[in-house]
């Protein structure tokens, strides 16, 4: 794949919903070739606690597995602890020496990277795809950053690049999914068919289920 435009999304994936699966056909859409979906323990942020790391990663890879294009990889789940970005774009480095990865970010986290553990390390391990609601302001650039107007592959074979993607993602909040399964409520649509039982019985059964709600048990 040396030289092939590859995407790397990362996230909690707490619970996976349709907007994830929008924003990885949205980097397909956008010219990258393959996308590693890397289900995390964060480092920033904590996990609800309803689904550990094994179950999301099995959730995703029934949620992609009609997508030859969508590869999920257990690198950081299998560490059992929080990883930095860092540590698995070297480990991405480690298996792909002559390829720089496209690190697929929301503007949010964009926005926060100077904050990142061992930034700006990531400027020279991986290119950066910003992705936006339609009509969302544009994002900025950091220092020493280049822009990029598109994947381009003999530009961006290097590290170092940067571009704003504005795709037609579903305003889908995992907090509020989570809130909606405490209620009983149907998460028919946010969440793919193939998993979503499962995450209402997951993410419901962890509540207290409060007078008056509909148990999903």
């Amino acid at each position: 794949m040396s030289g092939s435009p590859i995407g790397l999304f990362g996230g909690s994936f707490d619970p996976p919903h349709l907007g994830h699966m929008a924003l990885v056909q949205a980097g397909l859409d956008a010219g990258l070739e393959k996308i590693y979906v890397i289900p995390a323990l964060p480092v920033h942020r904590t996990l609800s606690g309803h689904a550990d790391g094994r179950t999301r990663l099995e959730w995703l890879v029934r949620i992609f597995a009609d997508q030859p294009q969508v590869q999920v990889v257990d690198w950081e789940v299998r560490q059992n602890q929080p990883t930095p970005a860092i540590a698995t774009l070297r480990y991405f480095r480690h298996l792909h020496p002559h390829t720089a990865p496209w690190l697929m970010l929301g503007a949010d986290a964009w926005a926060g990277l100077p904050g990142w553990r061992e930034y700006p390390a990531h400027r020279s391990l991986c290119n950066v795809a910003v992705f936006a609601r339609c009509g969302a302001m544009k994002a900025c650039g950091h220092e020493g950053w280049r822009q990029l107007a598109a994947i381009d592959k003999p530009v961006c074979s290097a590290a170092g690049h940067w571009m704003y993607i504005e795709a037609d993602l579903p305003d889908i909040s995992a907090t509020e999914l989570r809130r909606h399964a405490q209620s009983g409520r149907s998460l028919d649509a946010w969440t793919p068919a193939a998993v979503c039982r499962e995450i209402e019985q997951a993410y419901g059964r962890a509540y207290e289920i409060k007078p008056g709600k509909m148990e999903t048990m």
